[in-house]
């Protein structure tokens, strides 16, 4: 993980935000498993609010990779800290 030299600010808000967001609605039907499930729409709804209220922000940024799928997330506090998952990179066959 990397992340800004203090996320002192971000972790707090990380935490009250987390206590806000409820739970996201399973309202897509999967024909083959007989189930609902929560479509990424549904879960970015659920956060947006929790968020924005404690200053906080998100990003995803695609990476170049070779024969793969390369994806790093970023949550920024407004701050100015932030903290990076590092890459996460999927083979693609």
């Amino acid at each position: 993980m990397e992340r800004s030299e203090s996320i002192k600010e971000l972790v707090t808000a990380l935490s009250k935000a987390q206590g806000e967001i409820g739970k996201a609605v399973k309202d897509v039907k999967n024909e083959f498993f007989k189930s609902k499930y929560a479509d990424l729409a549904s879960v970015v709804d659920a956060i947006r609010e929790p968020l924005a209220k404690n200053g906080l922000s998100y990003t995803q940024i695609s990476h170049d990779a070779e024969n793969a799928v390369c994806i790093e997330t970023m949550v920024f506090h407004s701050s100015g800290e932030w903290m990076s998952t590092g890459k996460l990179t999927i083979p693609v066959s």
